[in-house]
């Protein structure tokens, strides 16, 4: 996911703006060894399912922020952000 289509999304769905700038500026900060280690800083993480994404809940329980992360590189790439219910009919089974 680019950079356009995440400001298209905020500007679409403006309560999200700030907690995103919030998990933003915790992401950029953090050094995590593992799931586990980053729920300490960010306790929403949840692995997903049958993929190698993790989730977090973005503005309480409104929207979805789906992450690849490489704890070994200390990388993260956003994947999609979501709404709850965009979340639910894609990943819930």
């Amino acid at each position: 996911m680019n950079r356009a289509m995440i400001d298209g999304f905020l500007k679409a769905n403006v309560p999200a703006r700030k907690p995103m700038e919030r998990w933003i500026r915790i992401a950029q900060s953090g050094i995590w060894s593992d799931i586990v280690d980053m729920r300490k800083s960010i306790p929403s993480a949840d692995a997903i399912k049958g993929t190698n994404f993790t989730c977090f809940n973005i503005g309480g329980n409104s929207y979805r922020l789906i992450v690849a992360i490489s704890y070994r590189r200390q990388e993260m790439a956003i994947v999609e952000l979501l709404t709850h219910a965009q979340y639910s009919k894609k990943y819930v089974r």
